[in-house]
């Protein structure tokens, strides 16, 4: 029979002041990179060299100690080791005695004259034994209890501040060691990016939205002053945003990097070095580049207003950005980056001609990338749209995948000229009477979509053998 565990009565133990003279760290500590026999200052040394204590350390001297974060102790003898909370316990012991880290001596003297007199005592948790307090320890640090801020919610805490009347100079005063600057440039940013109208309704929300807007990556590129340089912009001393050029050219550029972010076509790996974002503002089209020539006064955050979710935008990309692309074919993913920059709305017969071909490009490398390449039908030289659709088709009847060949069917078998209808498409392709419309074109690509999703990015077959 299973013996169900016991649940720790925390309620049960004991708080008491302790000096912090009686408060002996825990060499048995699973932070620390030294023998267990090592004495207290070669393990304080330890946690402020691998463990960043230092940062601890003036947390409470500039914040004090904060009344939620209780050392846990348990009592071994006549002496209190610290179980959790060792950290906190040798800033506190350094702050007493900065000589105890000589490396950072002159820093923490510096840094005591600016502060009340050190902590003498503190608050503890005692627990029964080592035993007990082991449920505490794994529920505390292997389970992430505690959430901690993303950077942009970090961000509006500061704004919220703002709106209650503190200035930016009482923000820095009373919060000496946070950077008040990134903050309020991720905050003008967002405002920015807010305000600008996207290809969709689904990519706004995700750019109004605190928890789902790419803060991080975003600030990895404005950080950059080449993107900067690039989208005519500066930030000044209290982290508001300059910009040198005309509204719209700035939108243009900015709105187009905001939206490359969340739709994922670019993250922080591919832009994780001057040279990598470099070669990304370098692919820009000619429709996105911000022209610098075309200038007027000077504007900030304040010259933009948040659009309203409860917009529509007509479409303007025909393919997604965050469709993924793992084929060994360069010519068949210059054509989804092609449908994936070109607008449909003004050229909507080149769309349609050039999804054509992308289909038939698509499926005849899919079948390469899998092994199976299509060959000609008896009696021919070629291999043709018509031959790779039924291949597919055949297919996705094997694997049961109802879907997939139910589209596929109405592609080759729909005589009703409906958009994404071979016949339709080869009409456009080869009849001059023939011609498509945007919505057409729109209506094609999304009706394959799905379709395109699997080709683009096989998977591997539940049912397929490893090859030895």
């Amino acid at each position: 029979m299973t013996k169900t565990a016991t649940k720790p009565n925390y309620d049960k133990w004991p708080r008491q002041k302790v000096k912090i003279t009686d408060l002996f760290l825990d060499p048995e500590n699973i932070r620390l990179q030294v023998e267990v026999k090592s004495s207290q200052e070669a393990l304080i040394n330890d946690l402020f060299f691998n463990e960043n204590a230092m940062q601890v350390l003036e947390s409470i001297a500039t914040d004090g100690f904060f009344p939620d974060e209780v050392p846990v102790v348990v009592k071994e003898g006549k002496k209190f080791t610290v179980i959790d909370g060792n950290r906190r316990v040798a800033a506190l012991k350094v702050l007493a005695r900065p000589e105890i880290v000589p490396s950072k001596e002159v820093s923490i003297k510096e840094i005591v004259k600016k502060t009340s007199p050190s902590i003498g005592e503190v608050e503890v948790v005692v627990a029964p034994d080592r035993d007990s307090v082991r449920h505490f320890l794994a529920s505390k640090h292997t389970q992430n209890t505690r959430r901690p801020w993303r950077p942009l919610r970090q961000a509006y805490f500061y704004k919220a501040e703002l709106e209650r009347g503190k200035t930016v100079q009482e923000l820095r005063d009373d919060y000496p060691t946070a950077d008040i600057n990134k903050f309020l440039r991720m905050i003008n940013v967002h405002k920015i990016a807010k305000s600008i109208k996207y290809d969709s309704e689904q990519i706004a929300k995700k750019v109004h939205n605190e928890r789902t807007f790419p803060a991080s990556t975003i600030e990895r590129l404005y950080e950059d002053k080449q993107v900067r340089d690039f989208l005519g912009f500066d930030f000044d001393g209290d982290g508001e945003v300059k910009i040198n050029i005309d509204k719209k050219e700035f939108e243009k550029g900015f709105g187009r990097i905001v939206q490359d972010v969340v739709e994922k076509a670019v993250d922080s790996r591919t832009l994780n070095n001057e040279k990598s974002r470099k070669a990304y503002l370098d692919n820009f089209s000619k429709d996105d580049t911000p022209s610098q020539t075309k200038g007027g006064k000077v504007l900030t955050s304040k010259d933009f207003e948040e659009a309203s979710l409860a917009y529509t935008r007509k479409r303007i990309r025909l393919a997604p950005k965050d469709v993924k692309f793992t084929l060994q074919s360069p010519a068949v993913k210059r054509m989804l980056i092609e449908l994936q920059g070109i607008d449909y709305h003004k050229f909507p017969n080149a769309s349609h001609d050039l999804l054509r071909s992308f289909l038939e490009c698509a499926l005849k490398a899919y079948f390469d990338h899998c092994g199976n390449p299509i060959k000609p039908s008896k009696g021919k030289s070629y291999v043709f749209l018509d031959d790779v659709l039924k291949a597919f088709k055949s297919e996705m009847d094997t694997d049961k995948n109802t879907q997939l060949s139910q589209v596929t069917q109405k592609i080759i078998s729909s005589t009703t000229m409906i958009s994404y209808s071979a016949q339709a498409m080869n009409a456009t392709n080869h009849n001059p009477s023939v011609f498509a419309t945007d919505k057409e074109v729109e209506e094609a690509w999304d009706a394959m979509e799905k379709m395109f999703r699997y080709i683009l990015d096989p998977k591997p077959k539940q049912n397929a053998k490893n090859n030895p």
